[in-house]
């Protein structure tokens, strides 16, 4: 059972995600090389980044090593990561999916364009017959069976993100090798998505699901507790639930649907912790989530 005091602290961070519909991720870039401020990284960037806070209901755009180490592996289809200041990028948009190739400052342009049409992501199919065809290079990843764990890892934006965040997604990434789970789960670095202070910070795709695993739980001596935590993640994404103990939130959710959905399950138990089995098996799970406006 959760006592008074861990109830307080899961209710404060409980509604702290920022409503957004789209995360768009900029793929294959180093965390080491992101500066406090991402927005300025290359004329490309910038347009993304001014772009996306016109659309319906709001876009986050980061910074990412989201690309495949192999073929095998799921993740961002393409790869750009060279010394060309970004002036051409990759963006992958979650939890709809799909990857724009190549885009220059007119091809940023071409996607936000596209993705301004009122339509809910989870709606979202490469096959949906109400959508315009993309006027841009794209592919569409694997989210069947495939889950993505984004990162906050943006040291230079906020010490603790740099530093729980990255304990945090090597435990993850040491986690998904023991498993051998390489081939349907990814772990990445991303740049700021808000909330240093319940760092680290996680997202889990397609869910959209955030997760927060709170500083004071990551220090040098609570090395099993932070272990956990990576754990009770890797658990959650596994079996297609939510780790209701360290939720902050989910994407294309307002605050009040944040705090209704958490009041919901407040007597759950911690379905990471009590899953039966370790066993690789997908089952996605159907959950309608309000539109904000």
């Amino acid at each position: 059972l959760t006592d008074q005091s861990d109830m307080q602290q899961i209710d404060t961070q409980v509604g702290t995600v920022s409503p957004h519909r789209h995360h768009l991720v900029v793929c294959n870039s180093s965390p080491e090389k992101w500066p406090s401020r991402i927005e300025g990284m290359s004329e490309t960037v910038t347009a993304l980044a001014r772009g996306s806070i016109r659309l319906p209901g709001r876009a986050m755009v980061t910074m990412s090593d989201f690309a495949p180490l192999n073929s095998n592996v799921c993740g961002c289809a393409s790869q750009n990561a060279k010394d060309d200041k970004f002036q051409l990028i990759d963006v992958a948009v979650f939890p709809l999916g799909l990857v724009a190739k190549q885009l220059d400052v007119a091809g940023v342009n071409k996607l936000l364009e596209w993705l301004s049409y009122d339509i809910l992501p989870t709606s979202w199919t490469p096959t949906h017959a109400n959508l315009p065809q993309p006027e841009f290079d794209h592919s569409w990843l694997e989210l069947t069976q495939n889950r993505h764990i984004f990162v906050c890892t943006h040291g230079s934006r906020d010490y603790l993100c740099g530093l729980h965040g990255g304990k945090l997604l090597n435990d993850l990434r040491s986690l998904i090798e023991q498993r051998n789970l390489q081939k349907h789960i990814g772990a990445w670095a991303t740049s700021h998505i808000g909330g240093h202070k319940y760092a680290a910070n996680a997202i889990v795709y397609p869910r959209g699901d955030w997760y927060g695993t709170w500083c004071d739980k990551c220090n040098t001596s609570a090395e099993p507790e932070r272990r956990d935590d990576a754990q009770a993640i890797m658990d959650a994404v596994v079996h297609d639930v939510t780790w209701w103990d360290a939720w902050r939130g989910a994407t294309n959710m307002s605050k009040q649907d944040q705090i209704a959905m958490w009041t919901r399950s407040a007597d759950h138990a911690d379905n990471a912790g009590h899953a039966e089995s370790d066993e690789f098996s997908w089952v996605p799970a159907t959950r309608q989530r309000s539109a904000f406006k």
